[in-house]
């Protein structure tokens, strides 16, 4: 009983640490009770316990699932929860015949975190919301080892505690405390001054009245995904009202969802750029939402030359994963200009912890972000993570704020990264190391009969 109550407390104080209680500390020793519960206990004990804290957690933070998918929200939960399961069942697998030595802790955090990027980067059905590392306000660690690195540090830092390491486990979790909650300066940008639009599939003509109530001097607009169907570019009445909204205004570009569709019948969702002469650069989706027709996924992260710099117009989902917006960054994107969608009756919650996302994107890679959401929540993120202006959700308004434009590459980009997939590769040589040694075990177990 006792350790199914350490489960439930772990699963608990994940919960808390997201939005919307936003009990960000929380994520710092959420995993302590988890693997209090897994210490010692058999590998068959585990994997209940694993899934037991599994479908606490996601059911307890993607309830919202329940008003899109309905009773299959259920099936979503349960394979989400199959990875915490897993770890908990290795984890024990691995304690039985490697028993708690001195790497043992730094073992358990590869394993989370390799099972971890798996789900969010590489499974088929990846995604990659409610972790540690997401739990967590962007700090001064992210730039340098990302999300995935941070909930390397925080389980490992738990797990030291509880195989009485004290003097480890509080040198990680304090790392990790004081890298997330030091003061960090405010931003001074002095470049270009976007403004977003906020609303929800109002139509073309909204938009345009929207972005005119835009104060001061513009250079550039952004619209939400899917603010122009079908294609903006076969219209040319669009384009040139967009093309007179620009000159009115004096601003140089705007951004928008569009849609592109091919001679074979399928389509792609797409991010377009116009200027005053024509397309900018475009942008398909990576990161189709699953379940949805949401077009083809595209395989190309452009950034390409505007008037106002070298952007990127990554598409909603792609900012969710650490990839898209790496490639974009290596690619040569100086600021990030993402049209999204998050529907109004999907709920605040999920509106609040999507937004959470862009906000560790923008802090790997060091850029501003400006998110243009159609009810929210649409933010500019400066290059440090820091949510520095937002829209109140579900209101159609329009965002204005100044930003930077920025060359420099952050460690993360250029190889903090490699974090995540090489703790996969780790993970699988502690799989394999754990099954031999269990066979060997059980070897002279039946030699000693």
């Amino acid at each position: 009983m006792f350790r199914l109550l350490l489960t439930l407390l772990a699963a608990g104080l994940s919960i808390l640490s997201f939005p919307p209680f936003h009990w960000h500390p929380l994520a710092l020793v959420a995993a302590i009770p988890l693997i209090a519960a897994l210490h010692g206990t058999s590998p068959a004990k585990a994997l209940g316990l694993g899934l037991l804290f599994g479908l606490s957690l996601f059911a307890g933070t993607l309830n919202w699932l329940a008003f899109i998918f309905g009773p299959m929200a259920v099936l979503l939960f349960v394979m989400l929860a199959l990875f915490p399961t897993f770890f908990a069942a290795t984890l024990a697998s691995l304690q039985k015949v490697a028993g708690t030595r001195t790497w043992f802790p730094f073992a358990v955090g590869i394993i989370w975190t390799g099972l971890e990027y798996f789900r969010s980067e590489w499974f088929t059905l990846r995604f990659p919301w409610i972790t540690p590392g997401t739990g967590l306000p962007p700090g001064y660690l992210t730039p340098f080892i990302g999300v995935y690195g941070m909930s390397f540090i925080v389980v490992t830092g738990a797990s030291a505690l509880v195989m009485k390491r004290p003097k480890l486990g509080a040198a990680l979790l304090t790392v990790a405390a004081l890298a997330t909650y030091l003061p960090r300066p405010k931003p001074s940008p002095q470049g270009p001054t976007i403004a977003a639009v906020q609303a929800e599939m109002v139509g073309f003509g909204s938009y345009l009245k929207l972005s005119r109530q835009a104060e001061g001097s513009i250079d550039a607009f952004v619209w939400p995904e899917y603010a122009v169907t079908p294609d903006v570019r076969e219209n040319a009445n669009q384009v040139e009202a967009i093309q007179k909204l620009l000159a009115d205004t004096g601003a140089r570009q705007l951004t928008l969802g569009s849609r592109t569709d091919h001679d074979d019948g399928s389509w792609s969702n797409t991010a377009v750029t116009l200027g005053l002469d024509g397309v900018l650069g475009t942008h398909d989706k990576n990161r189709p939402v699953h379940f949805f027709d949401d077009g083809e996924p595209g395989t190309e992260v452009p950034a390409f030359e505007t008037p106002l710099g070298t952007i990127s117009t990554t598409i909603c989902f792609d900012n969710d994963y650490a990839s898209i917006a790496r490639r974009g960054t290596a690619n040569g994107a100086e600021l990030f200009l993402i049209p999204s969608m998050d529907a109004e009756s999907w709920s605040a919650r999920q509106h609040l912890q999507h937004a959470e996302l862009a906000r560790h994107r923008a802090a790997e890679n060091g850029r501003w972000m400006v998110v243009a959401s159609s009810s929210g929540l649409t933010q500019v993120i400066d290059p440090r993570g820091q949510r520095v202006s937002s829209l109140p959700l579900f209101d159609p308004g329009v965002l204005v704020a100044r930003v930077d434009i920025l060359s420099h590459r952050t460690i993360y980009n250029l190889v903090g990264w490699l974090i995540g997939p090489l703790c996969v590769v780790a993970t699988a040589a502690l799989l394999v190391f754990t099954s031999v040694l269990t066979r060997r075990q059980a070897k002279a177990g039946s030699v000693a009969e």
